[in-house]
């Protein structure tokens, strides 16, 4: 490989392709940069894996099986809340988890050394990527990470972070809350690569028929079933919707840890022919187009690549007030951002966008704007080159 050349290693998880992906695959499809090559390495095999063969020298799975269920806390663990002993158990099962990934770092150090890398970038948030982290140690390969999410400030966290090279935040409000961990890492916002395609009107058309019958509306939701989501609250809010307007229908994309207790909850609540858990899909184009309003119900975010691709298809929409979520919706004029962990205060918002006297008077080509501004495939793709070339030359 000639001197001036920059091999890069894109490592993800993956065992889904979700938002993370998504956005790396618009990333190599845009990037422009002559001097730089791209592979791809997820952990574990994952379909739709294949689209990124398109846009990388390689692609291929550490790993050929996938991983098991993630050890979860345990219910009286998590009734401890934030107390301090609560965060000490967060700290064992951190550090346990990351002894468990001493073998991954052992073997990623291998394959960074093998393939002349001059930097590896760890795609998800550097805690969910921890061998990865430890992997570019060893093998003295600078690391640049990105954040996606909040990170607690636990022992591991911090010490995961001092390892590595260039921090990317996917939003501004979550680059400011990583500079106060005063962790001396550089930190720069990088928004996501978002780039849609047209949607398909014959499968729109069918999902619409199967999740909301003529003469109804269609409320939806795209993500894990986790803690995350906060899709417990969408349900009750969906009660309360559904007391005042009886048109109203939901559904939500995506599938996790929390299925089985939300489905409980929404037959408990009569929900059972309003509200849909539609499963894991792999492009969630359609289905958004599908919709008549979007809704996030997130307790945190960095910044949701789904909100993004429902207001690029001008969708109107209502989310929670987290993470970025205010750099893109400018309340009341391209969507409605409501307080995280309130059923009351999410009904009403998506009561207020159903009703066409009481809405906000949006502009659907102000929303697409302003969606399209910041998640702007070209310049974000070159911002994202300047920085793997950035800290590249500081190594070297």
């Amino acid at each position: 490989m000639p001197a001036d050349r920059l091999r890069v290693l894109h490592v993800e998880v993956g065992g889904d392709f979700g938002g993370s992906l998504r956005a790396l695959e618009v990333y190599l499809a845009r990037s422009r940069h002559p001097n730089i090559e791209h592979d791809v390495l997820l952990y574990y095999p994952t379909a739709g894996a294949e689209r990124l063969r398109a846009h990388a020298r390689r692609v291929w799975s550490l790993y050929s099986r996938p991983p098991r269920p993630p050890r979860g806390r345990g219910a009286t663990v998590a009734e401890l809340g934030r107390s301090r002993l609560a965060a000490g158990v967060d700290d064992l099962h951190d550090w346990k988890n990351l002894a468990r990934g001493l073998p991954t770092a052992w073997r990623l150090a291998r394959v960074l050394r093998e393939g002349g890398y001059g930097a590896v970038h760890v795609n998800n948030t550097w805690t969910y990527q921890a061998p990865t982290v430890l992997a570019a140690l060893l093998a003295r390969v600078p690391v640049v990470s990105h954040a996606r999410n909040p990170v607690r400030r636990g022992s591991v966290s911090r010490l995961l972070l001092r390892l590595v090279d260039q921090l990317v935040a996917d939003s501004d409000s979550l680059r400011r809350a990583l500079d106060g961990w005063n962790a001396g890492v550089p930190i720069r916002t990088c928004y996501n690569c978002v780039e849609l395609r047209a949607p398909d009107p014959a499968v729109v058309s069918k999902l619409r028929q199967s999740l909301a019958p003529s003469g109804t509306l269609l409320i939806g939701s795209v993500g894990r079933l986790d803690d995350q989501k906060g899709y417990e609250h969408l349900v009750h809010a969906a009660r309360l919707v559904a007391n005042t307007e009886p048109r109203a229908r939901f559904a939500v994309v995506g599938d996790g840890p929390r299925r089985r207790e939300l489905q409980r909850l929404i037959d408990d609540l009569g929900l059972g022919e309003r509200f849909s858990l539609c499963g894991f899909r792999s492009g969630v184009t359609d289905f958004i187009a599908a919709l008549d309003l979007f809704v996030s119900s997130s307790r945190w975010e960095g910044l949701p690549l789904v909100v993004v691709e429902a207001m690029l298809l001008g969708k109107r929409v209502v989310v929670t007030d987290v993470g970025g979520n205010r750099e893109l919706v400018d309340s009341g004029r391209t969507g409605l951002l409501v307080r995280p962990d309130d059923p009351q205060a999410l009904s009403e918002a998506m009561l207020s966008m159903l009703d066409p006297e009481g809405s906000p008077a949006l502009d659907v080509d102000r929303v697409r704007r302003a969606a399209a501004a910041i998640a702007d495939p070209v310049a974000n793709a070159a911002a994202f080159d300047d920085v793997l070339g950035d800290v590249a030359r500081r190594a070297s």
